[in-house]
């Protein structure tokens, strides 16, 4: 059953007090945007394949009256939820969203419930990642007299971009999802001290704490699901759950060449989430059918590769991934670029082992200033171990590359310098900066009378445009 969430705030609510009910303190726009981001968190690995979205909305004597956030997909957004919970007070108020809101397939609920509820103000931490979504709500917003402020563009400042790099990180997942066309995908391993993620007789529970499992418990349920290769599932026969007492349970999957599995394996358990197993074309043929009568998914590829794997969950709407697989698996990810960020769970504990496998395999560097280096890694004590976090990709800058006017001039000489018609046309730059109208998403476009019509792509639109001028003007 699907839920949904609203918060009142009580007497007890953070209230900065304003000198001027117009007079917008920085300090108090930053921190209800950043309030947004922790709210909309909470609901992190249920919203896919949506972001997660918060909504905050304050009186001009600067009272929290009405939060809320998405709790999941197809429940109600985050703004009506905050305007239910706010009531009246909505009137004069201002609108803190982490994100600018989506409006699927043309509805326009989340804007219009902030429209019609008299919100006079919003401020939005970031822009839709989506490209054909980017800028709607924000146009809506200012078309029906609200004024808008965007952080990074029109509020700028250091702990502007501190309280911006809060709304990017609840949605990290989407952000690098959008950018690279394949599931944010985060490497998750425990090794000890000396660099081992089991002895040499495979033995490897257990090398972290509890404290630091119950957190790969709360990795898994943020995630879409789970992947192992076949030598984990040989070895350590995992379940690979989620272990909180409900919830958000992510798919298993399990990348095998050989299919070279055994019959009684937990994953082959369905009764809790299910599993799919994902292998070279042709392999095992008996097996595949030994598994399909369990009720496990089986996906056969002609060239079994982590990018093309990927590339097919992304296809199916996965939005993060997370990677508990061995050092070989681990090696192959990382050559493929599908990798986004590395969790390391170090244990205070040396068990040496010539043999003993290591976190990562082979990637055929041979010199130390070949080795990947982390961006903005983090440190934290758990227990006795030690967790490093990093990005092995920077976070997508999603602002269009927009180009100069000798760049424009050269693509066609025939536009005019600051012709009113590169203003308005629909098409975009893309973030490399190319000239793109390609889309894989539907749009919502107005037709002659005014009613929204679905489009499946930018590109469909676009090809009909010149037969729908030519019949109307012509």
């Amino acid at each position: 059953m699907a839920l949904s969430f609203a918060v009142v705030a009580s007497s007890s609510s953070i209230m900065c007090k304003a000198t001027n009910a117009n007079n917008h303190s920085h300090l108090q726009d930053l921190s209800y945007i950043k309030r947004a981001a922790l709210i909309s968190d909470k609901s992190a690995g249920f919203t896919s394949p949506h972001p997660n979205f918060g909504c905050v909305i304050v009186t001009p004597s600067a009272e929290v009256v009405g939060e809320g956030y998405l709790y999941a997909q197809g429940t109600k957004p985050a703004e009506v939820l905050a305007v239910e919970a706010a009531g009246e007070r909505c009137r004069g108020a201002t609108a803190y969203l982490n994100m600018e809101p989506g409006d699927c397939h043309g509805d326009h609920t989340a804007v219009s419930a902030l429209v019609q509820a008299g919100v006079t103000r919003a401020v939005i931490g970031m822009r839709h990642p989506l490209q054909h979504l980017r800028g709607n709500a924000i146009r809506v917003f200012r078309s029906q007299g609200l004024q808008v402020d965007v952080l990074g563009e029109d509020m700028q400042s250091k702990l502007v971009e501190e309280a911006r790099k809060a709304c990017l990180l609840v949605n990290l997942p989407f952000v690098y999802r959008a950018a690279s066309r394949v599931p944010f995908s985060v490497l998750k391993y425990a090794m000890t001290l000396d660099g081992k993620i089991a002895a040499s007789s495979g033995h490897a529970a257990w090398i972290s704490s509890k404290l630091s499992r119950n957190r790969v418990f709360e990795l898994r349920g943020r995630s879409d699901a789970i992947i192992v290769g076949g030598n984990t599932v040989r070895r350590d026969n995992p379940r690979l759950t989620a272990r909180h007492g409900g919830g958000h349970m992510p798919i298993r999957i399990v990348l095998s060449q050989s299919l070279d599995l055994p019959e009684e394996a937990n994953l082959w358990d369905l009764s809790d989430v299910s599993t799919v197993v994902v292998t070279q074309r042709g392999a095992r043929r008996s097996f595949q059918r030994y598994l399909a009568s369990k009720g496990v998914e089986v996906v056969e590829f002609d060239i079994l590769n982590p990018r093309d794997v990927m590339e097919y969950f992304h296809d199916r709407g996965y939005l993060s991934i997370l990677w508990e697989c061995g050092g070989t698996l681990a090696a192959s990810a990382i050559s493929s670029g599908v990798i986004h960020k590395v969790f390391a769970f170090v244990a205070p504990k040396i068990i040496g082992g010539k043999n003993a496998p290591s976190p990562v395999g082979e990637l055929g560097m041979v010199e130390m200033s070949q080795a990947l280096d982390l961006i903005d890694v983090c440190f934290e004590q758990i227990g006795p171990d030690m967790l490093i976090s990093g990005f092995l990709q920077p976070i997508p800058d999603l602002t269009p590359t927009i180009p100069s006017e000798d760049e424009t001039f050269a693509i066609d000489p025939t536009v005019a310098p600051f012709e009113t018609s590169i203003i308005f046309f629909y098409k975009t730059w893309d973030h490399y900066g190319a000239f793109s109208n390609f889309s894989p998403h539907p749009i919502q476009m107005p037709d002659e009378d005014g009613n929204y019509v679905t489009w499946f792509s930018v590109e469909h639109y676009y090809q009909v445009l010149p037969i729908i001028w030519k019949l109307h003007y012509t």
